[in-house]
């Protein structure tokens, strides 16, 4: 799995620096490439937590393809729960996955993009409690299969820097049904990120005729 997110991640740079080598190609023909990150709220047993992630992608007109890495800001807490065979201890959660995407631009305009992305990861999520000495004792984990369907509204503040927010909903596939109940819920972000391939294609620019200007 780490290969594949490496050699993704790879295609898109290089799409990068080959939309910086074709400038004077058909508009439609380049790839931009993306990268943001997320700053996101979402809920486990039904309680607001933070959720963190970032994601790099490629756009086409108007489809984006993308892979995200996404993960809880801190453990998800339950204070005084009582264990079987254990007695009351406190229970963490920790979530993270990774998500491949696609969307498709509904509006697409040089300030204002509207998309609706979907996508499908693979992550875990894993439980464990605290011993009265403070050791952390690992229950369980479980291998997620997380489905995500959302709107987004983005903007362009620079031609290289844009914000976001965007919400939708989260379902999770998994072995065990009380992951899926606690974990599958509604989801919001807010999003920043860069044009890398713009800031690229310019950097480039300005290196020619740089160049140029000193021969």
């Amino acid at each position: 799995m780490r290969q594949v997110c490496v050699l993704f991640a790879c295609l898109l740079f290089e799409l990068g620096f080959a939309q910086a080598d074709t400038v004077l190609a058909p508009p439609k023909a380049a790839f931009r490439v993306l990268f943001n990150f997320d700053f996101r709220r979402t809920y486990v047993n039904a309680d607001p937590v933070r959720f963190y992630g970032f994601r790099l992608a490629a756009q086409r007109d108007n489809d984006v393809i993308g892979i995200g890495f996404y993960g809880l800001g801190d453990p998800y807490i339950q204070t005084e729960q009582q264990l079987p065979g254990i007695g009351k201890r406190e229970l963490r959660t920790e979530f993270d996955f990774t998500a491949f995407s696609y969307e498709r631009m509904l509006v697409n305009t040089p300030r204002w993009q509207i998309g609706i992305p979907i996508s499908a990861g693979l992550g875990n999520y894993r439980r464990s409690y605290v011993e009265p000495d403070g050791r952390l004792v690992a229950i369980s984990t479980n291998e997620l299969v997380p489905l995500e369907a959302s709107l987004h509204i983005d903007y362009n503040i620079l031609w290289w820097v844009f914000i976001g927010v965007g919400g939708g909903y989260r379902h999770v596939l998994a072995a065990d049904p009380a992951a899926t109940r606690t974990l599958s819920d509604w989801t919001y972000y807010l999003k920043a990120g860069l044009r890398l391939g713009e800031v690229v294609k310019r950097v480039r620019r300005n290196g020619k005729r740089n160049d140029h200007g000193t021969e």
